[in-house]
């Protein structure tokens, strides 16, 4: 095997532990929202007397407070964010390191 190869087969086995990782946080926030939406529903259930007429953060008979919104909105950004992550940032380039460089003596 040359350098280059080794090289290749180092940035593939990390691309490839990447991608795994990023599958594992896709499975836990599947199942953390979905114990989530059944948790805020039983609750929701109980306290407004029955299924939702509306959703409004006032209790009036049968309205559900929306709440559930917020960590569905905050966990899909972060998952998002994992996703660019590891399917749409390439990796670190010898041009990236040596533009770098040029910048950081161009501080000097």
């Amino acid at each position: 095997m040359t350098r280059s190869s080794d090289s290749l087969r180092e940035q593939a086995l990390r691309r490839i532990e990447r991608k795994r990782k990023f599958q594992a946080h896709l499975l836990f926030y599947c199942v953390g929202m979905a114990v989530l939406l059944a948790v805020w529903a039983l609750t929701e259930y109980q306290n407004a007397g029955g299924w939702p007429t509306g959703f409004r953060t006032g209790r009036e008979n049968h309205d559900w407070d929306p709440w559930i919104v917020y960590p569905l909105i905050g966990g899909s950004v972060l998952l998002a964010v994992d996703a660019w992550q590891t399917f749409r940032r390439g990796p670190i380039s010898e041009l990236d390191v040596r533009r770098e460089m040029q910048r950081l003596g161009a501080l000097d």
